[in-house]
């Protein structure tokens, strides 16, 4: 047995021992002296630090006892999570990490699993709730909050950054043209003016060219593609809509951001409206196995670079 063990035994006996016997620190130490000589069969514990206090001082010094001593009352594991549950529905997590996801959300689903798992790792760690000294008071879980989030790296899983990127307008300067550039100028424009297939001029360089006549068969045809069109695309959509990641609020909102990046690439490529459904489905059905933090990593793998895992 270690002497700091010792000690921490010597003073767990002074704070939870029934009736603790006030001793000098002479007294003291002789207590955790015979402590660290004894070879015990077993985990040493509180009854073990009494008995030896029993038998090398079987009656206290009055000089020693003062009046009663009023220890605090142990929170029960009832309280304790009525401490916590308090903390995060009054805002207090937001208050002093506003950037970090907090572990619930409003309806009482876990917003975040990390920030979860790493706020009640630290919990058992610190306060009575597990092996810590603390009380599971508001200002001791703040204090565990702002370690977690001030750590190097953060421990905690934060917002995705919002960048706003500030455009310069380019004001492009005319130049008046010179004499010949004008000349030139005038002769091409007479010169278009003048081309076979132009009917007439309706304003200052302004010409008006025929244009293909389309039968009415075209345009019903193009019609009914377009409703069909349509039709998928809203099928496309509540798909979208209707996607959740189970357990893990944060992560349905980043595969729907996935789901939707996938959907307007294929519109912008001018993809077959069938196609786009059945590229989102495809995904939807690989998004299936992902755990939560797959999404975040697809659309921000700079965050899980380079980072080393924290083990608690």
């Amino acid at each position: 047995m270690h002497k700091q063990y010792a000690t921490k035994l010597f003073d767990k006996y002074m704070r939870e021992h029934s009736d603790p016997r006030d001793l000098s620190f002479r007294e003291q130490n002789e207590v955790i002296y015979e402590l660290l000589k004894t070879k015990f069969d077993h985990e040493a514990d509180i009854n073990d630090v009494a008995e030896i206090v029993e038998r090398k001082f079987p009656q206290e010094s009055p000089m020693y006892r003062p009046q009663q001593s009023t220890q605090q009352p142990k929170q029960s594991k009832e309280d304790m999570n009525k401490e916590i549950m308090g903390f995060l529905n009054s805002g207090g997590w937001s208050e002093v990490a506003p950037l970090a996801i907090p572990p619930f959300d409003a309806n009482g689903q876990v917003a975040s699993a990390i920030n979860y798992n790493a706020f009640a790792a630290a919990v058992k760690q610190h306060t009575v709730y597990g092996t810590g000294t603390n009380p599971v008071r508001p200002d001791i879980l703040s204090w565990i909050v702002i370690n977690l989030d001030q750590a190097k790296p953060s421990h905690l899983e934060h917002y995705p950054q919002v960048v706003e990127r500030v455009v310069e307008k380019i004001v492009e300067k005319i130049v008046p043209l010179t004499r010949r550039e004008e000349q030139k100028h005038n002769f091409n424009l007479e010169k278009l003016m003048n081309a076979p297939g132009v009917e007439a001029i309706k304003g200052i360089g302004e010409q008006v060219q025929k244009k293909p006549v389309v039968s009415e068969a075209e345009l019903a045809a193009q019609a009914r593609h377009d409703l069909d069109e349509n039709a998928v695309m809203g099928d496309v959509r509540s798909v979208i809509s209707g996607h959740a990641h189970s357990g893990s609020h944060a992560a349905t909102k980043y595969e729907r951001e996935i789901l939707t990046n996938l959907m307007n690439a294929g519109i912008r490529k001018n993809v077959p409206a069938e196609t786009i459904l059945a590229n989102v489905k495809t995904k939807q059905d690989a998004m299936s196995k992902w755990g939560p933090q797959q999404a975040l990593k697809e659309l921000n793998p700079q965050l899980f670079t380079s980072q080393p895992k924290v083990a608690y």
